[in-house]
């Protein structure tokens, strides 16, 4: 169940000092999700619905790739609290479903490309809580939080930053699916799984599972990109598998990187060699110009990005050395009496930076994703077609370029010789909605410009690698 919601106050009794403090909303869209042990707030600078089988729509939070995921979870620390750990993760999974003709490999199959985690440790304050180590503490203390048990709400801040892990040149992949209509049918998935794993073995773990959408913007990715005076430019020649008397090359911006708000401009030259008139007057008028851009999207196994994690032990703080050290002893008679407190973060290493209640660990996380998040191998490969033009001979003559030497009113003799026979000019307009290149966790999406010119039964052709930002 989800719905937008304001943000709420940290509302707590008098041991409001346990909850670590929040992070600073970064976003003013707050959607709400909701679990029978917590509830969950995500704040985000956009917000999209889709339909649901409930009377209202379901709010799906939207992030741009440079933006934060941040967000609150807020838990009932009444009398009916029981000790446990909150998992929180950030996954981006690769899906592929096989065709009816793959028979050999039926079924979906999901790869995890990117994946972020963060664990809160919850200790019950209630001291009637049987394994409680709330009771182990000096009487004041534990007389002021007896009395605000039943009102206390405590509020977990988390963030992901997911340009953190950007490598340089390479953009976390939007949100995209394929129907299959023109394609194998694959997706590319953002979800916040939240899910509480109680201490009691008795208990079933619990998991909230929230799905996100992150779209690239344009206009940040495009600053450097804008074509409003290309200075520089690239001449690549044209093959063929044969020896022809034919010269042809394509001339492309020399960065070769452009704009989705932006189109391509290019040339297309030839010149005879030996020159000869009339063979360039029948190449101009006959010859077939066939221009493309397409993509290439493939995924190969490849190590996923390296979890983050951080781990929040909330207790009752200690107000001096020796309630420390009897803390310390509580938290080693429960990691001796079962597994699940094994991996959990000392309460006395960590970071000077950062309250005592919250503990970040540096060294290789020792938490493991749940086991649905365990993908297996993955190959994929498809190739869509984004543009395709054809032309009909060369319609201009080159011209001489400006002239450098201001003494001469005309070009030489020798300039124009040089010239080619023919030229085609043209752009290619691109789509503001399309994916910018990729290469992240395995996946990788190019962009590729083919040129080919027909002459009779001969072609010369050139592929030519673009990014897309």
């Amino acid at each position: 169940m989800t719905h937008s919601t304001q943000d709420p106050e940290a509302a707590s009794g008098s041991c409001s000092s346990n909850i670590p403090p929040p992070f600073p909303p970064s976003h003013s869209r707050v959607s709400s999700f909701r679990s029978p042990q917590f509830e969950v707030l995500l704040y985000s600078p956009n917000v999209t619905t889709e339909p649901t089988s409930w009377a209202t729509s379901r709010t799906i939070p939207v992030y741009g790739d440079h933006d934060v995921v941040s967000g609150k979870i807020l838990v009932d620390s009444g009398p009916n609290c029981s000790p446990g750990r909150i998992f929180l993760t950030l996954t981006g999974a690769f899906t592929s479903k096989s065709g009816q003709q793959d028979a050999m490999k039926p079924g979906t199959r999901r790869h995890v490309f990117f994946f972020a985690s963060k664990s809160m440790n919850l200790i019950s304050l209630n001291p009637s809580q049987p394994n409680s180590p709330a009771g182990l503490f000096s009487g004041k203390r534990r007389k002021s939080c007896a009395r605000t048990t039943e009102l206390e709400t405590r509020i977990f801040s988390f963030a992901f930053d997911l340009g953190h892990n950007e490598r340089t040149g390479n953009i976390l992949p939007s949100t995209f699916s394929s129907s299959g209509s023109t394609s194998i049918p694959v997706e590319l998935a953002y979800q916040v799984t939240a899910t509480w794993e109680p201490l009691q073995l008795t208990q079933k773990s619990s998991p909230l599972t929230i799905p996100i959408v992150i779209q690239h913007d344009p206009e940040f990715h495009s600053l450097n990109c804008r074509p409003e005076k290309q200075d520089s430019w690239i001449e690549i020649p044209l093959k063929s598998s044969r020896p022809v008397p034919v010269r042809c090359a394509v001339t492309l911006p020399s960065s070769l990187t452009f704009s989705r708000t932006s189109p391509i401009p290019y040339f297309v030259v030839f010149a005879t060699t030996p020159r000869s008139p009339s063979l360039a007057r029948e190449i101009s008028t006959d010859a077939t110009i066939s221009i493309s851009v397409s993509s290439d999207l493939s995924y190969r196994e490849e190590t996923a990005v390296a979890p983050t994690v951080s781990d929040s032990l909330v207790g009752e703080r200690s107000v001096d050395s020796r309630s420390s050290r009897m803390k310390r002893r509580v938290i080693k008679r429960i990691k001796s009496a079962t597994s699940f407190w094994s991996h959990s973060a000392d309460m006395d290493s960590g970071d000077s930076g950062l309250p005592p209640s919250t503990r970040t660990q540096s060294g290789p996380p020792p938490l493991k994703p749940p086991l649905g998040e365990r993908p297996g191998p993955l190959a994929f490969s498809d190739t869509q077609m984004v543009y395709k033009g054809i032309s009909l001979g060369f319609p201009k003559r080159p011209r001489c370029g400006k002239l450098h030497d201001k003494a001469n009113d005309h070009p030489s003799l020798e300039a124009y010789r040089a010239l080619p026979d023919g030229l085609f000019k043209d752009k290619i307009p691109l789509n503001p909605d399309m994916l910018p290149s990729i290469n992240w966790g395995g996946i990788t999406l190019k962009y590729f410009f083919d040129v080919s010119v027909s002459l009779g039964q001969d072609e010369l052709r050139a592929r030519i690698p673009l990014r897309v930002t």
